[in-house]
């Protein structure tokens, strides 16, 4: 069994150490956060370190592995690259009650919760975070530092690019390209191209703003 370092320790991290209860090859030993008001406590019954706490700790206990457990995707990001750069592995998991079909390929840091279906011939980035009983259909390509929210629905050939956000419930027609950094409502239903940096509601969506973070 593989040690290893959850860095997140809110509700996305309890979501990962959840998925990774079912997964035998790697033992939580500790978890990091950028909130120092968390440093010092303990979740799931282990502790809480600063981020340079963690890798302090990390080097003491010659832990090489890492998971990034973090809801905002730009966050998410900055932490992958501090990890991956320090040396550590991220690795992917993906729940038992999941589904994925065969010819998918995905990258490394690539949670895949329960009842999630990724279906034939679709590409998951780096970093992308799957949530609950999303449906990816075929032939779909995901960029890096994506999150899809639980219960999505993603027709055929759909692109998403680099830092998407892809609200609960929502729904993206076959062939649809969602553009870099643009937001997707909750239950939105997406039946055009959405522009990079443009954040869409609605049934049918349409562009109310724009993502500037």
């Amino acid at each position: 069994m593989e040690n290893i370092i959850v860095f997140g320790a809110g509700e996305f991290g309890t979501l990962v150490t959840n998925v990774l209860s079912y997964i035998d090859q790697y033992q939580i030993v500790a978890f990091g956060d950028d909130d120092r008001q968390k440093a010092g406590q303990t979740l799931a019954g282990l502790p809480v370190f600063s981020t340079v706490d963690i890798f302090e700790f990390a080097e003491t206990k010659k832990i090489t592995t890492a998971i990034m457990a973090i809801g905002n995707n730009r966050a998410r990001a900055e932490k992958y690259e501090l990890f991956k750069n320090r040396g550590f592995k991220l690795i992917s998991i993906i729940h038992p009650q999941a589904l994925i079909d065969t010819a998918v390929t995905f990258g490394d840091n690539v949670i895949i919760e329960m009842g999630t279906a990724i279906h034939t011939h679709s590409t998951i980035g780096n970093n992308v975070f799957l949530g609950g009983d999303a449906l990816i259909g075929h032939h779909n390509i995901i960029g890096d530092n994506v999150l899809v929210g639980g219960n999505a629905s993603f027709g055929g050939s759909v692109i998403v690019d680099d830092y998407a956000t892809i609200g609960v419930g929502s729904a993206i027609k076959p062939g649809v390209h969602i553009g870099a950094n643009a937001v997707v409502g909750v239950g939105a239903a997406v039946v055009q191209d959405v522009p990079e940096n443009a954040v869409v509601v609605g049934v049918p969506a349409k562009q109310i703003s724009e993502n500037k973070t």
